[in-house]
């Protein structure tokens, strides 16, 4: 499976994040200005008409109340038409209103108006502009729940988007958690486990590419501290720990399916005088040389190992003794046989066997009674295999060659 890049991941979150952000910051924005618009054209336009109506009725009862025919009345009655070109009338539909002021100023103009054309004129201007200025209170009455409508559902939607700003945080934090955080806290407790000797610990693959190769990096390194772990640098075999677990495991297994296994253990004739004769790095020539020799002798189901220093030892499954005698000689010849280098000398082994379960039902028996018989090789001379009996009462061993 593909795995996204860590750097990815962040860049595609702080993305998707800020694009919410920004929407939602837009939106409460624009849905603000409106709502502004909407209450500057109710507070500022509406009311300054409704002032500006409100002003030209009271002129025009002023005017009426003082009107008295004269050349100047028209003039005078200029205060109350300039009136009617204020900015906030200007978005008013006052044509009847113009309509009527202009009634009025035609019968003022004539010589001798009758007192009822004046009256009835007069009012029939200040009755317009009260009209007006009615629909005007009333739009204002009309609006006001809207606006408030407007600025609940603002404030709803205000905290609609928290939620969401909530919920993708919390989205946000559960997937760092799972991608990211969780699974450098799991490859970081492996990491403490494999530092403090388990090598069986495993870091889960999981999390993004640089989380998963890391995790990878630590399962490959636990591998290959659990091989060398059990294995011997010099000779490249198996060391003792590694010995230890296949004999119990073979243990194990002969114990549920009754079957035989046999054990050989190799020691080098001579070694400690070998060494000082030629050196320790002669000697790990020769055990070297011994190690390949075990290698190449013994079948593909054995498991050979470096029991310690000179010493060796290998585990054949379902083996008789006189199998496990032919497999022990094809050691013994096979070292003796190999050749010296410059500078050192040929080396020989002195091998004693042992059979699950008749020699031995548990690893430590097993293990002495293939030991024993391996000192008692050497004391026959070295060079030579000591195994269990082939036949009642009689021992196999294997004498050095002339």
């Amino acid at each position: 499976m593909q795995r996204p890049r860590l750097r990815t991941r962040v860049l595609l979150l702080t993305s998707a994040f800020a694009v919410v952000l920004f929407l939602v910051t837009f939106g409460l924005s624009w849905r603000a200005h409106q709502s502004q618009l909407r209450w500057s054209r109710l507070i500022g336009v509406e009311t300054e008409a409704i002032a500006s109506l409100e002003e030209l009725i009271r002129a025009q009862n002023a005017y009426r109340a003082r009107y008295a025919p004269s050349p100047d009345a028209v003039d005078r009655y200029a205060i109350v038409t300039q009136l009617l070109q204020r900015d906030a009338l200007q978005r008013i539909d006052l044509g009847q209103l113009r309509a009527r002021v202009r009634a009025f100023r035609d019968v003022i103009e004539e010589q001798e108006p009758r007192v009822e054309d004046v009256n009835a004129t007069s009012l029939a201007v200040v009755a317009e502009a009260q009209r007006i200025a009615w629909e005007r209170k009333r739009e204002i009455a009309r609006t006001l729940p809207e606006l408030e409508r407007d600025t609940s559902d603002m404030m709803r939607s205000g905290l609609a988007v928290a939620w969401i700003i909530v919920l993708v945080s919390f989205a946000v934090v559960t997937t760092t958690l799972r991608k990211v955080v969780r699974p450098l806290e799991e490859a970081s407790a492996a990491a403490d486990r494999i530092a403090a000797g388990d090598v069986t610990a495993r870091a889960p693959v999981a999390g993004d590419r640089e989380i998963a190769t890391l995790a990878v990096a630590l399962n490959r390194m636990a591998d290959e501290l659990k091989a060398r772990a059990r294995t011997d640098e010099l000779t490249s075999l198996p060391n003792f720990r590694a010995f230890r677990e296949q004999i119990d495991g073979a243990i194990e297994r002969a114990g549920r399916y009754p079957e035989n296994f046999g054990i050989l253990v190799l020691d080098l004739d001579r070694f400690k005088k070998y060494n000082d004769t030629f050196g320790h790095h002669a000697g790990n020539d020769a055990l070297q040389r011994v190690s390949r020799v075990i290698r190449e002798a013994v079948r593909a189901v054995d498991f050979p190992a470096r029991y310690g220093g000179e010493e060796f030892a290998v585990i054949l499954p379902n083996v008789d003794p006189r199998a496990l005698a032919a497999v022990a000689e094809r050691i013994r010849s096979g070292v003796e046989a190999a050749p010296a280098p410059p500078d050192g000398a040929q080396v020989t082994v002195s091998i004693g066997g042992a059979i699950f379960p008749s020699d031995g039902a548990d690893r430590e028996t097993l293990f002495n009674a293939a030991d024993e018989r391996l000192y008692e090789a050497k004391k026959a001379g070295r060079n030579r295999v000591i195994g269990p009996a082939t036949t009642p009462g009689e021992r196999s061993a294997v004498p050095a060659s002339a």
